[in-house]
């Protein structure tokens, strides 16, 4: 069975025996009234909340939309502001003296938190030990409203008295309700539950007082008038139920027609043969509300819908605990997002950390497994499973083109990740910090925090790096000197701004002598330094071995083929250059791994050619040549000019090798696809030797 009704609210409270609602059905005219007790009597019934100005009725007959509207007068409170009261609740009857007396019938409304429980686990006991009951409660609130003779009512049901004239409320709001029981039993070879039924007394919320809102009678009150449109029917297939219907299942008769759902839509007049019928309304699945925008004139809404057919769903147990694993794997570091509600319907939503935890209020322990995909959650309270939704960014691997990459991509690992460092290497441990300065004093100190610095440099605000002469450095006891006198430039001589700012470094190498997949590297030794975690770089480093600079594989050629060959190609020259007595000279400092070429222009001048710096310059037989390296400003080499036989042509050739101190290497950089996230990207070499 199902109730038909209408609901209609004013914003204010209503003062008893002034409401009256009209309508009219083609030539017919039809009325409710109100008689001053929260009853409304005439063509139908209802009833009146005076103090929430809530109205509740059914007409009969009932209108169709196409009847007009309803036509409401009343009179209700005009004031500013109503009164207030609040009181702390007792578990028992209550009597409260209210600050003023004169209460106007009808106005008074009462507000209370109430506690129930929703389900019982009783565990039982085995052995010496056991496990503490548990009591899942929620709350909610519960209004009662005085009907204007004297009666408090909660739900329709009297809870209470009002004496009007003193100002004084007893009652006892709380009420006898059903809840589950959850009884641990031991069954055969295993242990078993039973769920029974039981009924309790609601509790106050004793930390919550309970408000109390009314009006005297010496309030004013004003006349209104509305109309309000007629809305369709509204059927409670599932009156006080929270159960969502399911589709499809609902069947019901109404003022001599049959009517069901199809897709949230309520169909009636459908043929046996064809399936399709008139659409007469609408249907909430979530609530089992059924809205009826037609049906037969001059229904008595008293009468109540035939439920022939409805089914509900009863629901799904909540958890504690979640566990599953992405759609994709491995996931991009924080890129996991969870969304659940809680079984006292808190939606929660919390991100993963880098470092894959999840952490939030209603989450006891919570962890991702980037690599896998797999995810772990204890709740701090059970949620429904159903409501756990996740969103993440999985990685997705390629094969490439190995003409492309420049190697064969098969032999990488398949996440596409590369170690970059291995037992056996060698590490740089080090930890940069910047110290301002904001005047500094010629012939003052500057102290740090820590000794033994690998470098020290100062730049200024405009970003120069002052002249190192511009200071000293004890790095055994980590003090800084400025000079005296103190000139602030750079080593071009442009100005220096200040404050400056100065970069200490200190630094460890390492012998690795483990690396585990997760990323923990070992070593062989303690370190010498405290190194902050997120803040300290470990950098590997590269060995060459014994490195020098020298030249090698000297010879002659009659004319250059544009082959960089270390054998002769073609004829040998007739003049030579006379290595034995004046060899090429080279430094450690100037020299670079080379091919190189001396080519005659005339039979006295010459270019100084590189295989992959190209032309560096010119020279000539009757002065030595000595170009400089633009990168460290000493020489690559240098010719004597008395090593120069004669009997040079255009076109001859010299040719040798070179090879410099420090070993030539590739840096290769690899950038993920997508849009640009940074506008600056950087990353620094070190040479590191040792003299003899």
């Amino acid at each position: 069975m199902a109730g038909i009704g209408m609901v209609f609210q004013p914003r204010r409270n209503i003062t008893p025996s002034t409401l009256t609602i009209d309508w009219s059905i083609g030539a017919s005219d039809y009325s409710l009234t109100d008689d001053g007790v929260g009853n409304l009597t005439g063509n139908g019934s209802g009833t009146v909340n005076y103090g929430s100005g809530q109205v509740n009725f059914k007409p009969n007959p009932a209108p169709t939309p196409a009847d007009g509207d309803y036509s409401v007068s009343y009179n209700e409170f005009s004031g500013s502001t109503k009164k207030t009261d609040s009181v702390t609740p007792t578990q028992a009857e209550i009597t409260k003296a209210l600050a003023d007396s004169d209460i106007r019938p009808g106005s008074l409304v009462v507000v209370a938190q109430i506690e129930r429980i929703k389900e019982y686990v009783d565990y039982s006991t085995y052995g010496s030990g056991g496990t503490a009951d548990e009591r899942r409660t929620y709350t909610l609130e519960a209004v009662a409203h005085d009907d204007g003779n004297g009666n408090l009512k909660r739900d329709g049901v009297i809870v209470g008295s009002v004496d009007y004239v003193a100002g004084s409320v007893t009652f006892d709001m709380r009420q006898n309700y059903n809840y589950t029981v959850l009884e641990q039993g031991s069954g055969f070879l295993a242990q078993q539950w039973k769920q029974n039924g039981t009924t309790g007394l609601e509790d106050y919320d004793t930390g919550t007082d309970i408000t109390f809102a009314y009006t005297v009678s010496s309030d004013p009150d004003t006349a209104q008038a509305k109309t309000i449109p007629i809305p369709g029917l509204k059927i409670a297939l599932i009156p006080g139920s929270p159960r969502p219907v399911i589709p499809g299942s609902v069947l019901f008769t109404f003022g001599g027609k049959t009517y069901r759902d199809r897709a949230g839509a309520i169909i009636t007049d459908w043929s046996p043969v064809t399936d399709a019928g008139t659409n007469a309304g609408s249907i909430d699945y979530s609530t089992g509300i059924v809205e009826l925008s037609t049906w037969p004139a001059s229904q008595n809404l008293g009468t109540a819908a035939n439920i022939l057919s409805c089914l509900t769903w009863r629901g799904e147990r909540t958890s504690y605990y979640s566990k599953f694993r992405t759609a994709g794997a491995p996931l991009r570091q924080a890129s996991l997002i969870l969304s659940a509600v809680t079984e006292s319907g808190v939606e929660v939503s919390v991100q993963a950390a880098t470092d894959g935890t999840l952490t939030d209020d209603a989450i006891a322990s919570g962890k991702v497994d980037t690599e896998t995909g797999i995810v772990t959650i204890e709740w701090a309270e059970p949620i429904f499973p159903t409501s756990l939704k996740y969103s993440a960014v999985a990685y997705k691997y390629l094969p490439l083109d190995p003409g492309l990459l420049g190697l064969d991509p098969t032999r990488l690992p398949s996440d596409g990740r590369v170690p970059i460092f291995l037992p056996g290497d060698v590490g740089v441990f080090s930890h940069t910090i910047e110290t301002e300065v904001a005047s500094p004093t010629a012939g003052g100190t500057l102290t740090f925090t820590r000794d033994h610095q690998a470098e020290v440099w100062v730049k200024g605000a405009n970003g120069l790096a002052l002249d190192p002469n511009s200071y000293t450095l004890d790095r055994e006891t980590g003090v800084l000197t400025w000079s005296d006198p103190l000139v602030l430039q750079d080593s071009e001589g442009a100005s220096i701004t200040t404050p400056l700012t100065v970069y200490d470094r200190v630094e460890d190498m390492v012998l690795i002598t483990d690396v585990q997949v997760s990323g923990l590297v070992g070593f062989n030794a303690q370190l010498s330094q405290a190194y902050p975690a997120g803040e300290a770089t470990l950098s590997s480093a590269i060995l060459h071995g014994d490195l020098r600079a020298r030249v090698y594989n000297i010879f002659h050629q009659a004319s250059w083929t544009s082959e960089w060959s270390d054998d002769p190609i073609g004829n040998d020259t007739t003049a030579k250059y006379n290595d034995v007595a004046y060899p090429l000279e080279i430094t450690n400092q100037g020299s670079i791994k080379e091919r190189w070429l001396i080519r005659f222009t005339t039979s006295t001048s010459f270019q100084v050619v590189g295989e992959t710096v190209g032309v560096i310059g010119n020279g000539n037989t009757s002065t030595d040549v000595a170009i400089l390296n633009p990168a460290t400003g000493a020489p690559y080499f240098t010719i004597r000019q008395e090593g120069w036989g004669t009997g040079w042509n255009a076109g001859n050739s010299l040719r040798f090798n070179t090879d410099g101190a420090q070993a030539p290497f590739w840096i290769a950089r690899t950038i993920l696809s997508g849009p640009a996230t940074a506008t600056e990207d950087s990353f620094a070499t070190q040479n590191r030797g040792d003299a003899d």
